[in-house]
């Protein structure tokens, strides 16, 4: 016991060096990645925090040792601010987000729904301080994500903050209940529900992390399409289906989607797109016999077609073509990518 207490009130005396260093222990936290309560006990020397972020302390440290590079202050001080994200999420769930996130975004953690209900109040009257979106998990305090969205877009100094909802940790779910979750988060205004860890297995924890931290960058910064475009999404995979329509609506489009070729073709008949983004791997058809019999439907002969594919060898792009394809994207596929093919097309 006596050991701990040493290694405890040790680490807190360098914990209050890196706070001295780092200005404040918002700043502190999303440093380490770790959520402020917990940074708090560190502190104050009640805990002995983990190893790895242990070591991360020691590196501030160090780091303020090191004779700066010449310029480097001016460099610091030319970066533009960083968008200010809330998350709302468990402290597992965080430390996840945090990881992802922390290099771009300044990090505004909250653990419970009064915590982030009163903070947002406050940053509403303190316009330097504005939140530019949430990220809300699907533990932030047990189960509370659904309350919290559906309390942030009643209050009408809140509502128009972007608001992702997410899974950050793997639970046992089954499919059909993180569909209605899903569809529930949708029906209360979120632009998205992005499931992480279903991401992580389907394209590895890389390209998970990418896919996350573009949905995030495009809450934060994308504005309003000059000219509305209607747009049709064909992927048999549920979650990026949504995901990109939510964001292709945040880009002021509007956007269907279909998870299916044959659905596909009763929506486009409704719909009568200007374009669409179609998966070639769809399972009931593939996107290039999707491609073909749209082009020979009367409102299909001048859709912009754009294939997404994890393929991009010359005779993909070959292929592509002659069913019909404007353009030929690889996975991933970034947003802003997309984006700027459909600005193409707006001009």
């Amino acid at each position: 016991m006596g050991n701990d207490h040493l290694d405890a009130q040790t680490s807190a005396r360098l914990l209050k060096r890196a706070l001295a260093i780092k200005g404040t222990r918002e700043q502190l936290a999303e440093t380490l990645g770790v959520h402020p309560h917990d940074l708090a006990l560190w502190l104050a020397g009640k805990t002995f925090p983990p190893q790895a972020i242990f070591e991360s302390v020691l590196e501030i440290i160090l780091d303020q040792n090191k004779p700066a590079a010449p310029g480097a202050a001016a460099a610091a001080a030319a970066q533009p601010a960083k968008h200010r994200v809330l998350i709302a999420e468990s402290t597992e769930g965080y430390a996840v987000l945090a990881r992802i996130l922390r290099d771009e975004f300044t990090l505004v953690p909250v653990r419970t729904l009064t915590e982030g209900l009163d903070l947002l109040q406050n940053t509403a009257v303190a316009r330097h301080q504005a939140i530019d979106a949430i990220v809300c998990g699907q533990h932030f305090e047990g189960s509370q994500m659904l309350r919290f969205l559906e309390c942030v877009k009643a209050y009408k100094q809140t509502s128009a903050i972007p608001f992702l909802c997410c899974r950050a940790t793997s639970t046992q779910l089954r499919d059909s209940a993180l569909t209605a979750m899903r569809e529930a988060c949708e029906a209360l205004g979120a632009v998205a529900y992005i499931d992480l860890p279903e991401r992580e297995s389907r394209a590895g924890a890389e390209k998970a992390a990418v896919e996350f931290r573009d949905a995030v960058r495009a809450a934060v910064r994308m504005e309003s399409a000059e000219r509305q475009l209607r747009i049709l999404v064909v992927d048999d995979n549920a979650d990026a289906a949504h995901t990109l329509t939510a964001l292709l609506r945040m880009a002021g489009h509007e956007v269907q989607k279909a998870a299916s070729g044959a659905e596909a073709l009763r929506v486009g008949a409704q719909l009568k797109p200007d374009a669409a983004v179609l998966d070639i791997g769809l399972r009931d058809m593939s996107g290039y016999e999707l491609a073909e019999r749209l082009k020979r439907e009367p409102w299909g002969r001048d859709v912009t077609l754009i294939a997404v594919t994890g393929h991009g060898t010359p005779e993909d792009v070959a292929r592509g073509r002659e069913a019909g394809f404007a353009h030929h994207l690889t996975k991933p596929v970034t947003v802003e990518r997309l984006l700027e093919v459909l600005g193409k097309e707006q001009n």
